[in-house]
């Protein structure tokens, strides 16, 4: 056979073998992005298993927010009690990571609004207005949004201590709403109710 009438067969042959190839890589390719597809559409949104002290505690911090929106704050003793309760709570919690974290937050931000509120039984007025500004150097970390209303309120004003130009009621109770806001968070996350509503009873 000559070499023009051999080459002729090869030169089909070669076609025939890349046609087949790309038809079966293009096959994989569709095949494989159809499986990832299918996977993705097949991974399903769960809520964060909650174990049992994890719902205690999160029931204690919700029932501690309609409290304290129901009877516009809280007194020193029943808020000390209640916190007390919470943190023996939270010794034990454990489950989703990401809960846990977002509970003792929460915690933690009740805890420094404690400590603002203790700072009344501190004897003398510059000790006092120290305690307070610790406490508020703490929550301005924690809660930008705060620490920026403070300074906004105090702007231009020469003070001994941040705290003796603000008054202390009005401080806590944005203290409360920013503690509020995380509760609320976590609360929605775990499609549960945040508001009053499911502290009244139902007729």
């Amino acid at each position: 056979m000559s070499l023009q009438k051999l080459a002729l067969p090869l030169t089909v042959s070669v076609l025939c073998i890349g046609y087949y190839f790309r038809c079966s890589g293009a096959r994989l390719y569709y095949g494989t992005a159809s499986l990832a597809q299918s996977k993705e559409l097949a991974v399903p949104v769960s809520q964060p298993i909650l174990t049992a002290p994890l719902k205690a505690a999160i029931e204690e911090v919700r029932v501690m927010k309609i409290k304290i929106e129901r009877d516009n704050g809280i007194n020193l003793k029943e808020y000390g009690e209640d916190l007390s309760d919470l943190e023996n709570i939270i010794d034990k919690v454990y489950g989703d990571p990401k809960t846990v974290t977002a509970v003792k937050s929460v915690v933690e931000g009740h805890k420094l609004a404690l400590k603002f509120l203790k700072c009344d039984r501190v004897e003398g007025y510059d000790e006092m207005h120290q305690c307070r500004d610790q406490v508020l150097k703490k929550l301005f970390v924690k809660y930008p949004d705060l620490a920026a209303a403070v300074q906004e309120a105090v702007e231009g004003e020469k003070l001994p201590y941040l705290s003796a130009g603000l008054d202390k009621d009005a401080v806590l109770q944005a203290i409360w709403q920013e503690i509020a806001k995380d509760t609320d968070t976590l609360l929605q996350r775990l499609n549960l109710e945040p508001t009053l509503e499911a502290s009244k009873p139902q007729n």
